[in-house]
Formats: C-alpha cells, sequence, structure tokens
C-alpha cells in the first residue's frame, strides 16, 4: 500500500513538473541586456557624441552610410539596423549592388552579434538591417531578415 502511494506521489510531481515546464515562455535573446547601465549621463552623452562624429565624418562608400542601431523591437526579440543609401551612388550592375548590399548586411549582422554575445545563426534571427532610401526617407530600398536580401 505504501508502495503504490509513493508511487502516486511521485507519478502527480512529475506531471506538475511537466506541465509547469511546458508553459514557460522562452527567454527573449536581448531580454538580460535591458538592465542599468554604469555609465553617468556625461559618459553616455560623450560616448554617443563621439560614435555621432565618427558617423558625421565618414565617407559613403558603395552608395551606403556607416550602418546604425536603429531600435530594439518593443518585445526585445530584434534588433533593427539601418543603412541610409544614395540610390544614385549604389554599383549599377545589379550583382553588384546585391552583393555591396548583402556584405554591408551581413558585416553588421556580425558585429551586432558578437556585441551581444550571439552566434552567427542566431544573429541572422535577431539582427535585420535596413537599407532606406536618402529619396524618400520612409521607403525601405532593400531588407536583410533571417539570412536573405530582399529588394523591396
Amino acid at each position: 500500500m505504501k508502495t503504490s502511494l509513493a508511487l502516486l506521489a511521485l507519478v502527480i510531481s512529475s506531471l506538475s513538473l511537466a506541465l509547469q515546464l511546458r508553459g514557460q515562455k522562452p527567454v527573449p535573446p536581448l531580454e538580460k541586456f535591458m538592465v542599468p547601465a554604469r555609465l553617468t549621463e556625461l559618459e553616455h552623452r560623450m560616448e554617443r557624441a563621439d560614435v555621432q562624429m565618427i558617423r558625421d565624418s565618414t565617407v559613403m562608400r558603395n552608395g551606403m552610410s556607416v550602418p546604425f542601431i536603429r531600435e530594439v523591437t518593443t518585445d526585445h526579440q530584434h534588433i533593427i539596423v539601418r543603412v541610409l543609401i544614395s540610390e544614385d551612388d549604389l554599383p549599377k550592375n545589379y550583382d553588384e549592388r546585391k552583393k555591396a548590399l548583402f556584405g554591408t548586411a551581413v558585416s553588421s549582422s556580425l558585429d551586432v552579434g558578437s556585441e551581444f554575445d550571439l552566434d552567427f545563426s542566431k544573429s541572422n534571427s535577431v539582427v535585420t538591417v535596413q537599407f532606406i532610401s536618402l529619396r524618400t526617407l520612409d521607403k525601405t530600398y532593400a531588407e536583410y531578415k533571417g539570412g536573405e536580401l530582399t529588394f523591396h
């Protein structure tokens, strides 16, 4: 009798544990970074000014600006990187243009991923690179998402 009660208790506790584990949601990949940084306001503003000066002093290469992080999605699942482009200054040949955009996107994704301790495949699922036309700043020219480059 005691053995069957012990066995029943074990089955019930195992079932309870399995249900608890099944109900857990996966932790968003960027959630662990959503903590206060140990920077003073002065240090934060100096760093932002340095980054802006570097970005402003860099010449566009292949019709593309220096990539920059635009935002983190509200669900903390994705980082959106933007690259401003001058369509007139992009390589004229389609294959060369695609190669240039793809190279910039992969490089940006890897750079961001390395700062957030993401491996290559995780970087591709977390980082999205949007190429925005300078002609109309609300137009996405192309987008790199999930390892694929799509022209719009």
